[in-house]
């Protein structure tokens, strides 16, 4: 992720709330990115995909998809947001790797969006794995 971050990034959409969710969330912490999670069935504290207006797609610039909606097989399916607003600003970050480029990561570029998708972030943790089983 921290090669797509810009220092206007200072805040961040986590689509999803299931355990891939709360990792973002403490990784974001890490980087000092204000974060809130958006859910189907949102907490106190999270946002509804209903409450996702032009204000907040414009003050959050980062978007990243902890959901597994695009999956295969069923790659066609994709976060219920406002794409609209979207722009060059976005970074859209998708933690799918199958298939490479997901219908969020695509809907993303066709307005300026700067999109990845999950594999590096899948390689970085085997990776780690590999040193914590092995040393």
């Amino acid at each position: 992720l921290k090669p797509l971050l810009n220092k206007n990034i200072k805040k961040a959409l986590i689509l999803g709330t299931g355990g891939a969710s709360k990792a973002i969330a403490y990784a974001l912490q890490q980087l000092q990115i204000e974060s809130v999670f958006v859910s189907r069935n949102p907490d106190f504290n999270e946002l509804s995909y209903n409450d996702l207006d032009e204000d907040i797609m414009h003050s959050y610039p980062l978007l990243i998809n902890c959901t597994p909606l695009g999956t295969h097989p069923n790659v066609h399916n994709y976060p219920n947001i406002p794409y609209e607003y979207i722009s060059k600003n976005h970074v859209l970050y998708d933690l799918i790797y199958n298939p490479s480029e997901t219908t969020f990561m695509k809907k993303g570029k066709e307005n300026g969006a700067t999109v990845s998708n999950g594999l590096q972030m899948l390689t970085l943790q085997a990776e780690r794995a590999w040193e914590i089983w092995n040393s």
